[in-house]
């Protein structure tokens, strides 16, 4: 009868493969130790030694030196030699274990006979009971305390291994085998220290052991194609998504030997003629899988157990991964010697079929595409009252220690983020060493992996214990060691790749180099070229964003708020910002997904950098409503409105707030709404819901920023006409209340919704004397003399007399009483007040001409500074006389700044049209469009060389 081995051959060498001797401590001494046991035996040389003696050497020197079992500690090791029983006294010539100097609370896991190499281990020993050393070594198994997992006989020449409960099938290594490398590995692989016996744990070895007896015999007869993808699948479960193209290179996809590229934006490709067939013999519609009664008959007679729910199943996760159709060829080996002739044929890339004759393709999405209820999506709709009363309410519900909930508190940085610290330890300990949750126990421990960074500003005092677990996690022994064999090899695979974000940079490398093309093809535009025919490449942009999002949010992996995917994030909506002002083979129109993607991940600096140049955006239908409701959603979360209209805030949300991570989360998002909004077509109608929760969320706010008003500030400044004007002053006197000297979160409120009065409600005049007194005292330092007046200038230009007159007389008794050119100037550049009142533009000049020189440069030339050109601005907005007494005082003026304060009296021979370019303002060409020396200094110019600018300044205003 052949030998039955305790871990068969085929499946073992599928483990032992990623295996490598190099890995084991000292295995140049342990090649070394079995060597010289052979060279022992072969010369004879244990012949003439006493048996006791040559046993004990090989028991310290085999499962010692080169096992790796400790015997030489003085307190605690882990093998003993002659183990008494701990029933009658007998003893095992060895045990491995754990073991101390006192002899108490010893565990006994492994039972060691051992015999000189004469001996045979099946034959009966000349005893009084007749027992064969194998026999013998079992009944001090027995004996040894109810631990002993193992049984290990040994002759020297020949070693075998036994589960403590079966003779049957043992795994036995001849010493002379061990200096081949495939034999040494297996045995270091399941017999070393590291694998064989843990003190307090389950070990690599057995848990190989328990897998394999839970393995049953193949039938003879193969599973069919529904099984086998659906067996396939299924080992991910515990991932919500899976990178398309590594599903299409593993089977039953792929039939090859071979690595395969069959995945192209939403579609798989397989060469498989079995998938054809099920393609074939099914149909999709309306999130529906009918079956063919054709097929419907294989299925039967292939005895498939509920054949149309998994259909639904893989289908659905096939749908999570975003391919949404198969295309599968019946016989690729008749298309391959049709296209022989083709240049680059080849069957490991996706290759054109005959659609109907050689293949099919078919839609298999069962997906719809409105949102539904969940965590997740309440978030990215901005829902986040809602989304933290669910957080709240599942507080204490161990019902709710899932991935969803651990990741929804991420979002929110509950606690920093301990709380989701909690959830996950709660997971892992319900998943650890669970069949089918393997999966999900490499995810928790990746996730508190990531937690590393995000937990060091927890301060209370716990936070050393949690660092100290976190910094713990190796998740290399949580693959190859603790899930090992909860996952094959294809999943293993893949989890190495998340471990090793070889996803994530694979997607880095792409999205550049698509936004190098994207940014290539625009500049071909520019620069007057065309291109004729070539990829959309913003769709294959879009088909990267896609992997990478799904594969962040779809397995809760806590990465979103880390720099790679941030940048990630902004390069792909910049790319996509670049294809739409781009003339061609550009994103026609923004969905609300990509918008909702930059208002979540791009901080509001870079998103405002991305979309200077593009001041309207053209979207999909429904957006506006889409992003509408986003922004009603996240204003209404911080309020509620009690029975007799009290304003209240939301106290969960202003809780949550203390978690600066979330805040700063939070506020950006205020800002990239208004950023993106401002952009958008948005018509009065449009708009008008989003008023009032607008106004009651400024009023109970008490954390966003100067930055973040700006960015209201300007779209108000830009979208005045959506607003009615009490709905501005409604938003002004919410500025007003909260400004103060040497504050500045609502300064651009405050300068800003004048302008947009002034030119979306010409009519309007603020006749409010009580608030424009408001303001002016908020303009000055309480308990001090230091007044600011700057954030109120634009009062001035739409208040009514009264206000005005209020306002005149506090800006010149600052005026009188310290004089501050910055005021003045302000006043006389933006409003109508009478430059000319009291001798205050002769003190102007003065300080012009004592401060210039010492500001930055101005225009491209950078011919003056920008404190000298404000006050030429202001000289020529006003049309003041170039021959006025007060420009006399200016000194030491190069002849740049001679002729623009001048340009009547200016000598022209030492005039540079040039000049020009930096003064290419309305306001000052034209007052001097009609100087014919210009002119003629120009014609000269552009004789000599030409400039575009110069050109367009010359018939636009001088022909």
């Amino acid at each position: 009868m052949a030998q039955q081995f305790l871990f068969p051959e085929g499946i073992l060498a599928e483990y032992i493969k990623d295996f490598h001797l190099s890995s084991v401590t000292h295995i140049r001494n342990i090649t070394e130790s079995i060597q010289n046991w052979i060279n022992e035996i072969e010369s004879g040389k244990l012949a003439n030694q006493k048996e006791e003696e040559v046993k004990s050497r090989f028991i310290l020197n085999f499962f010692g030196d080169v096992l790796g079992f400790n015997y030489g500690n003085s307190h605690k090791w882990s093998l003993r030699e002659e183990k008494k029983s701990v029933t009658d006294g007998t003893k095992s010539d060895g045990a491995l274990g754990t073991f101390f100097a006192d002899g108490k609370n010893e565990i006994v896991k492994v039972v060691i006979e051992m015999k000189d190499a004469t001996t045979d281990l099946d034959k009966a020993q000349a005893r009084p009971d007749k027992q064969t050393p194998v026999e013998q070594a079992f009944t001090y198994a027995s004996k040894s305390g109810g631990n002993c997992k193992w049984v290990i006989v040994s002759n020297m020449l020949e070693t075998r291994i036994y589960d403590s409960l079966d003779q049957s099938k043992y795994q036995v290594y001849f010493l002379k085998e061990l200096v081949n490398d495939g034999k040494l590995k297996e045995l270091l692989y399941l017999f070393h220290k590291d694998r064989f016996v843990k003190e307090n744990e389950i070990s690599h070895t057995e848990k190989l052991y328990e897998y394999i007896k839970t393995l049953k015999p193949k039938d003879l007869k193969p599973l069919h194609i529904i099984d086998r993808i659906y067996m396939s699948l299924k080992r991910f479960q515990g991932l919500g998504f899976v990178d398309p193209n590594y599903l299409a290179a593993i089977p039953p996809f792929n039939i090859l030997s071979d690595h395969v590229w069959h995945f192209e934006p939403w579609s798989l490709f397989t060469i498989n003629p079995e998938i054809n067939d099920l393609i074939n013999g099914i149909n999709v519609e309306n999130g529906v899988v009918t079956i063919t009664p054709e097929y419907q008959t294989e299925i039967t007679n292939a005895k498939v157990e509920n054949a149309q729910n998994k259909l639904k199943w893989i289908f659905s996760f096939l749908n999570w991964s975003i391919i949404h159709e198969i295309s599968a060829v019946k016989d690729h080996v008749a298309v391959a010697n049709r296209q022989k002739n083709v240049v680059n044929f080849s069957k490991r890339h996706i290759f054109s079929f005959i659609e109907g004759t050689e293949g099919v393709t078919k839609n298999i999405n069962l997906l719809n595409n409105t949102e539904c209820d969940c965590l997740i999506c309440n978030y990215r709709n901005l829902e986040i009252g809602k989304f933290l009363n669910k957080l709240k309410a599942a507080d204490g519900n161990e019902d709710h220690n899932t991935l969803e909930y651990a990741y929804a508190h991420y979002l929110a940085a509950t606690n920093d983020f301990k709380k989701s610290y909690l959830i996950l330890k709660a997971i892992e300990k319900a998943t650890k060493g669970k069949q089918d949750k393997g999966v999900e126990y490499f995810l928790v421990k990746h996730n508190i992996k990531l937690l590393h960074n995000l937990m060091r500003d927890y301060r209370l005092a716990d936070a050393k214990e949690i660092m100290n677990d976190i910094k713990s996690i190796d998740l290399d022994k949580v693959i190859y060691d603790e899930i090992e064999f909860d996952v094959e090899k294809e999943v293993k695979k893949y989890l190495v790749d998340i471990k090793e974000d070889v996803l994530v940079y694979k997607l880095q490398d792409e999205i550049d180099d698509i936004l190098f093309r994207i940014q290539k093809l625009k500049k071909l535009y520019e620069d007057g070229g065309a291109q004729e025919l070539g990829p959309h490449l913003y769709v294959i942009l879009m088909q990267k964003y896609a992997i990478l999002y799904t594969h962040v949010h779809k397995n809760y992996i806590f990465y979103d708020i880390f720099k790679r995917y941030k940048a990630l994030s902004e390069k792909v909506f910049k790319g996509l910002v670049v294809s739409h002002d781009t003339p061609a083979f550009n994103l026609p129109e923004f969905s609300s997904f990509y918008l909702t993607e930059a208002i979540l991940h791009v901080s509001p600096s870079n998103l405002k950098e991305i979309v200077k140049n593009t001041p309207n955006i053209r979207i999909q239908a429904g957006v506006i409503q889409q992003i509408l409701t986003m922004l009603n959603n996240y204003t209404s979360s911080a309020f509620s409105v009690g029975m007799m209209g009290t304003l209240m805030e939301n106290t969960l949300l202003t809780e949550q707030l203390n978690n600066t991570r979330f805040e700063y989360r939070f506020n950006d998002i205020f800002s990239n709404l208004f950023t993106i909004l401002v952009r958008l077509p948005i018509s009065k109608q449009e708009f008008s819901n989003s008023i009032p929760p607008l106004i009651n969320f400024l009023k109970v706010e008490k954390t966003l920023g100067w930055n973040n008003m700006e960015a209201l500030a300007y779209f108000i400044y830009k979208k005045g006409d959506l607003y009615e004007s009490k709905d501005l002053m409604d938003i002004l006197q919410i500025g007003i209340n909260g400004h103060g000297y040497g504050l500045n979160k609502y300064a651009k409120i405050i300068q800003w919704i004048p302008l947009s009065l002034e030119s979306f409600h010409p009519r309007f005049e603020i006749n409010n004397d009580i608030l424009i007194q408001s303001a002016i005292l908020k303009c000055h330092q309480e308990g001090g003399s230091n007044v600011h007046y700057t954030e109120i200038v634009n009062l001035y230009k739409v208040s009514n007399s009264s206000g005005k007159a209020l306002l005149q007389t506090a800006f010149e008794n600052l005026l009188n009483q310290k004089f501050n050119y910055s005021l003045y100037e302000d006043l006389v550049k933006n409003t109508d007040y009478d430059h000319n009142r009291s001798n205050y533009f002769q003190q102007y000049i003065k300080e012009i001409n004592a401060v210039r020189g010492n500001a930055y440069r101005y225009g491209e030339l950078e011919l003056t500074d920008v404190i000298f050109f404000d006050c030429i601005f202001i000289i020529y907005k006003k049309n003041i006389d170039f021959s006025k007494d007060e420009l006399k005082l200016f000194t030491n003026l190069n002849q740049f700044e001679t002729w623009i304060l001048n340009p009547l009296q200016y000598d022209y021979k030492n005039f540079d049209a040039k000049w020009l370019i930096d003064v290419n303002i309305p306001v000052i060409i034209e007052r001097i469009k009609n100087n014919k020396q210009v002119a003629e200094a120009i014609e000269q110019e552009l004789k000599v060389r030409f400039h575009p600018e110069l050109a367009k300044i010359k018939y636009k205003y001088f022909n």
